[in-house]
């Protein structure tokens, strides 16, 4: 009985990754695609600040969290992602910018409740 108990638990650790890794990944914006000129016609045109836009406003009280590089150049990076959305329409209320070790040549764009 302890065997099955044992063998039951060690599923159940294995299985708790897939679950987690389930989830999709946030929008993000790499650092090749940033580099580029921009515009509003073509920040409207990147897919993922376009389903971020859509998802933020889907209720007003949704935040968008811009997690960024740490460096100084991330955090420049993200101020301008975030003036940028200000004079497309979006309050600067509801942006917040994080500055992630994890994150890498890359911004992510989360939508929180």
């Amino acid at each position: 009985m302890f065997e099955h108990l044992l063998r039951a638990l060690c599923l159940s650790c294995l299985l708790i990754p897939l679950a987690l890794s389930a989830q999709p990944p946030a929008p993000s914006l790499d650092a090749d695609t940033w580099s580029r000129p921009r515009s509003a016609e073509s920040l409207i045109a990147l897919a993922p600040l376009r389903e971020t836009v859509a998802a933020l406003q889907a209720s007003a009280d949704r935040r968008l969290q811009i997690r960024h590089p740490q460096d100084e150049q991330g955090e420049l990076w993200a101020s301008e992602l975030r003036d940028w959305l200000v004079a497309l329409g979006i309050p600067s209320s509801r942006i917040e910018l994080r500055a992630d070790p994890g994150v890498i040549e890359r911004v992510d764009l989360l939508v929180q409740p």
